[in-house]
């Protein structure tokens, strides 16, 4: 056999065996890759869909939120402007007659005036009372015929009615309050739900208030509500549903439904035990579609809403899910499929071209094989084109330029790999860990967030970035997590190398290698913007202390923590003296000012991890520390002392010249609390004897 055709048949051979190996490895490529992207566009549509049905429920869940605060406000407002007028008429009243009639004729003007006040289209009434008990204007009638006590008067509640109007009238002059009572004008002996308002008439040293039943407006609040909540569809056949903790059904399949217990009783229970956690949840059950009687399977959301005792939900069916799956799948096959047949064809293309340029080449080998396999030599050492100038027949330079665009394809393929690889490493926050948790690697991302360098972070721990606000037993529970093979998704609060503090949403998987934890991969999403909207709803807007919302939370939180770690838990509430007079001598810009410098001293003196400072409303500040009671009281002093040293100038007060502040300080071992109530109004009522006793002081009780 001569030179020539041995070569051109090796040649040959080889160049098809080269294209057939590269076309099955491509070709499984492609399909393991297909695999990979469904799983992953399968897990990421299904928590979209979840997203979303999160989403309209937590819409729902805030517009009821919202609505309901519209109508507390509007109650308030309409409910002051009344008294304000009553107040008005009687101070006139008061002051025309005063030197004219006696005292007695000049209360049964008032009373009677007030009396016939009333309000079209409103069952409003106005009552007053002495702050020493005795009923003037009561449940719309006079009671000046003969005494009549109603200090001990209860609600439904156990709550003192009159007491606590007179405690308002004479501590703050004015204020709301919440009670129940019965309605004047029904023979119904059920107390409803009332809203109060009253106001301190100095020359009787009475309070006169009025009230409004907020049950009505409540349930009209509610209708239109339903309404608009039934009225809301989504893609496909998503509605939203509303049913009572109760156990009774008010939105079903979009509708609204007359008042009845839910007809599927598990599927509530199930709704019921879901709804205990308070930010909602997700739970999947079986369900028909509106309109027809076969099950399917379906995933939903709920939340409840305490405010109405309403459990609110949205779901997704996952047939509607599967459905759009398997026609992406679908889709996605045709692609990966037509991307083989191109290649087939090119693949078969190569191999005629390679026999015939081998045949035509068979001839000349014997005079340029040396310079050919120096140009092949030179391009796969360097991926350097094959100089076809250098080349002296025509088919080689044939064979060449085929042979260098696939070379420029193949660099083409590789360029972007690279660059898809340096886009995943300047965005994507990205580290992995050895066994021990030592960093390995880490995205360019990990390094803009944190500050440090590769170098400063290649060999340390995660730890180099621990938010020393976080507390051990967040990471020890999650290295248990982990250690057992399983994988990791929550929030982390970090701390960067120049001090800021950021938000990470973390997916921390474990690498097993024959099923032994060989180290950790991480990836995480940067939070810190939600976060920072996060800390705007707890936080006064004001004062920049946390607000009262987040101290209803908090106080429940400490106590628990309290109790699990067998500590004392200390509660100071702190009030400015006088402060009404401040704002009335100096205006309300200044006592805009005085609250501030008040939350400035506060916040500087509750720097540790387990001091909380918060604006509970108006002039009343709270406190919440682990302090011991020797050292809560010498840290209660420092604040008093640094208030008053603020030397804010106060005309109107009455026990010093400057600026002051009352403290009632209470604190317990966790195990005597019984609950946040108890110990806030523990706390309350020793901050109104401190100012019982002369103001600008600290009482706290002896024996507890």
């Amino acid at each position: 056999m001569k030179l020539s055709k041995f070569i051109r048949r090796f040649i040959f051979l080889t160049a098809f065996s080269s294209l057939l190996l590269a076309f099955l490895i491509s070709v499984l490529y492609q399909y393991h890759n297909f695999e990979n992207d469904m799983i992953h566009i399968k897990k990421e549509f299904t928590e979209q869909k979840k997203k979303e049905i999160k989403n309209e429920v937590l819409m729902v869940y805030n517009l009821v939120e919202h609505k309901e605060e519209l109508l507390k406000k509007e109650v308030e407002r309409r409910l002051k402007e009344k008294v304000n007028l009553a107040y008005g008429i009687a101070k006139n009243i008061y002051e025309t007659n005063k030197n004219k009639k006696t005292d007695e004729e000049i209360k049964y003007l008032i009373a009677l005036a007030l009396k016939d006040l009333t309000y079209e289209n409103d069952n409003t009434y106005f009552f007053i009372n002495s702050n020493k008990g005795q009923a003037i204007l009561f449940n719309k009638e006079i009671k000046f015929d003969k005494y009549h006590d109603v200090w001990n008067l209860k609600d439904d509640n156990g709550n003192f009615i009159i007491q606590n109007q007179s405690k308002i009238a004479l501590e703050k002059k004015e204020g709301f309050l919440i009670s129940t009572f019965i309605k004047p004008d029904s023979n119904d002996t059920k107390q409803y739900s009332k809203l109060s308002y009253v106001k301190l008439f100095e020359p009787f040293n009475w309070h006169i208030g009025i009230g409004e039943y907020i049950d009505e407006l409540r349930e009209k609040n509610k209708k239109e509500l339903l309404n608009w909540i039934a009225s809301l569809r989504f893609e496909n056949s998503g509605y939203i549903f509303v049913n009572s903790t109760n156990g009774e059904t008010l939105v079903f399949e979009g509708n609204i439904v007359e008042v009845k217990p839910h007809p599927f009783p598990e599927l509530m229970k199930q709704q019921l035990e879901t709804a205990q956690n308070p930010n909602g949840d997700f739970y999947e059950y079986k369900f028909k579609k509106p309109n027809t009687v076969q099950e399917f399977d379906k995933v939903s959301f709920i939340k409840k809403y305490d405010e109405y005792n309403w459990i609110i939900g949205c779901g997704v069916y996952l047939d509607e899910l599967n459905n759009e799956l398997k026609r992406k799948e679908i889709m996605f096959k045709e692609t990966i499929n037509n991307q083989i047949k191109s290649m087939l064809i090119i693949f078969l293309l190569l191999v005629v071209i390679i026999y015939l340029l081998s045949k035509r080449i068979s001839t000349f080998i014997n005079y340029n094989i040396n310079s050919l396999i120096q140009a092949f030599s030179k391009a796969s050492q360097n991926n350097e084109k094959i100089n076809t100038e250098e080349l002296t027949y025509k088919e080689f330079v044939s064979l060449a330029d085929n042979l260098n665009k696939t070379l420029e394809n193949k660099n083409m393929v590789e360029k972007k790999l690279q660059d898809y690889i340096q886009i995943v490493n300047q965005n994507v926050i990205i580290s992995t860990t050895n066994k021990e948790g030592k960093i390995q690697n880490v995205s360019e991302a990990f390094c803009k967030v944190s500050g440090y360098s590769k170098d400063e972070l290649i060999g340390k721990t995660h730890s180099l970035v621990k938010h020393p606000e976080t507390s051990s037993d967040f990471y020890k529970d999650m290295w248990n997590q982990l250690l057992s093979g399983k994988e990791w998704k929550g929030e982390i609060k970090n701390k960067s190398k120049d001090g800021k503090t950021y938000w990470v949403y973390a997916i921390i998987t474990p690498i097993l290698i024959n099923n032994e934890i060989q180290g950790f991969t991480a990836i995480r999403n940067n939070i810190t913007d939600k976060k920072y909207i996060e800390q705007l709803s707890i936080t006064d807007e004001l004062t920049k202390l946390y607000n009262r919302r987040f101290f209803n939370n908090k106080i429940e939180e400490e106590i628990n923590r309290a109790k699990r770690e067998n500590k004392t838990l200390c509660l100071l509430i702190l009030d400015i003296d006088y402060f009404k007079q401040y704002n009335d001598t100096y205006g309300h810009q200044k006592g805009d000012f005085v609250l501030e410098s008040v939350a400035k001293v506060l916040a500087n003196r509750t720097n540790r991890a387990s001091d909380f400072a918060f604006r509970l409303g108006g002039e009343e500040f709270a406190i919440i520390t682990t302090l011991e009671k020797e050292k809560a009281i010498e840290f209660a002093e420092v604040i008093r002392s640094d208030i008053e040293k603020l030397k804010i100038e106060h005309k109107s007060s009455t026990i010093s010249k400057h600026l002051t502040i009352s403290i009632g300080l209470v604190s317990k071992y966790a195990i005597d609390i019984e609950n946040s109530d108890k110990l806030y109004k523990e706390a309350d009522d020793n901050l109104y004897i401190a100012k019982k006793q002369g103001r600008n002081s600290i009482y706290y009780n002896e024996d507890k």
